[in-house]
């Protein structure tokens, strides 16, 4: 019988596994992919963003990803990627990489960490039960037997990469809440009239999510136009609050001009001479300009006061409305899952089933970008494995 039996060969897996190893444990990893940590792999565009230093920021199940990390805070963590042998280095922001900035360094040391013999590809889980003193988990292969079972499956983010939703599945038919998995840290579809002619442009831009016209988030950061919406990293922070009817987008554009509203004002009088189509140049790419006039002065050919005090207020509230989100395939990590109250965020085990565990995007709760999923998946799959016991690694802590 092995010790450790985990559905997923993902981050918090793999973590699981090597860990589990160190321990003296037996190990067995069933992964649905012909190869684990496809996912992993495109983590952070290719270089892995494997933690992050600052304040967690967790808009979904952030109390119990809190309580997580309390337990196995990234300088444990820290700890454990070097018993490994992965050296790590922060950069802005307080963003943690691999110190090649490769993706595939990290799973490479993850692999050594856990024999090959212990994992197994190519295998679908189809149902999971306790009978007679263990957890027995099915697959077309047969049955297997061990004393505890950590499902580590994901969400339902990014399919073609491994994450299909089937560990959701197994627990909530196992009468285990869950809400509808949905799509988090995503692009925006949009309406296109205010963005026609924009494909491809990028700005950097103060970003507010407004419902009912009251702002509910912002961000700052690069906005990315595209032929359906918006993109950029911090569009796919606002995609969590912009998921609701009759939500829009306002994008600041003069943000980055240094010019107050009345300095901004007063240089556009000194412009008024001119074309409106030149009005705006060396402050917005072209495209953008001629975007904001239309949305301003829609009929007017002349720049008089009045035009200019519409012009600076839509350069300052570019409203886009927000006609849904792109879906789960194009989402970074998932939103819904599994209730995380269910478990024991101290060890990840079951609070009323003992010997079964969860870790990561299967649970509800997910993390803006710059490492927060990534942090957390992996310290859940260390807090399971470790199963209440001292890591080698956390031995002078």
């Amino acid at each position: 019988m092995t010790d450790l039996l985990i559905v997923g060969g993902g981050a918090a897996g793999l973590a699981a596994a090597a860990c589990a190893q160190q321990l003296g444990d037996t190990v067995m990893v069933l992964e649905r992919m012909d190869r684990v940590g496809k996912k992993l792999l495109a983590t952070g565009n290719g270089r892995c963003n494997i933690m992050n230093l600052r304040k967690p920021v967790y808009p979904s199940g952030g109390d119990f990803a809190r309580q997580v990390l309390r337990a196995m805070p990234p300088a444990s963590q820290i700890r454990f990627w070097r018993s490994i042998g992965l050296f790590l280095r922060e950069e802005a922001e307080g963003r943690v990489y691999p110190c090649t900035g490769q993706a595939a360094t990290v799973l490479d040391v993850l692999r050594l960490a856990v024999p090959e013999s212990c994992i197994r590809t190519g295998q679908t889980v189809s149902g999971l039960e306790y009978r007679q003193g263990a957890w027995h988990v099915y697959t077309e292969e047969g049955d297997h037997a061990a004393r505890r079972v950590l499902l580590a499956g994901g969400g339902a983010a990014q399919k073609a990469l491994g994450s299909d939703g089937s560990c959701v599945r197994l627990l909530r038919d196992r009468g285990y809440p869950a809400s509808p998995l949905r799509p988090a840290l995503t692009q925006l579809k949009t309406a296109l009239e205010p963005i026609r002619g924009l494909d491809g442009i990028r700005v950097r831009a103060g970003v507010r999510v407004l419902a009912g016209g009251r702002c509910i988030h912002q961000e700052h950061g690069e906005v990315l136009f595209t032929s359906y919406g918006l993109s950029g990293v911090c569009i796919l922070q606002c995609s969590a609050y912009a998921d609701c009817p009759g939500s829009e987008i306002s994008l600041h554009l003069y943000e980055g001009l240094g010019l107050s509203e009345s300095e901004l004002t007063e240089e556009l009088l000194m412009r008024a001479e001119k074309q409106p189509e030149h009005l705006l140049s060396g402050m917005l790419p072209l495209r953008v300009a001629q975007a904001v006039l239309r949305q301003a002065m829609p009929e007017k050919k002349r720049i008089d006061r009045h035009c200019v005090r519409d012009i600076v207020q839509v350069m300052g509230d570019f409203r886009i409305p927000v006609k849904g989100l792109q879906g789960l395939d194009h989402a970074q990590v998932t939103r819904g899952g599994i209730d995380p109250s269910c478990f024991d965020p101290d060890t990840m085990q079951s609070r009323t089933e003992p010997g079964l565990y969860a870790a990561g995007e299967m649970l509800d709760v997910d993390g803006d970008c710059g490492g927060f999923n990534l942090m957390f998946a992996t310290a859940g799959g260390l807090l399971a494995a470790k199963c209440g016991r001292k890591a080698p690694w956390e031995e002078n802590t």
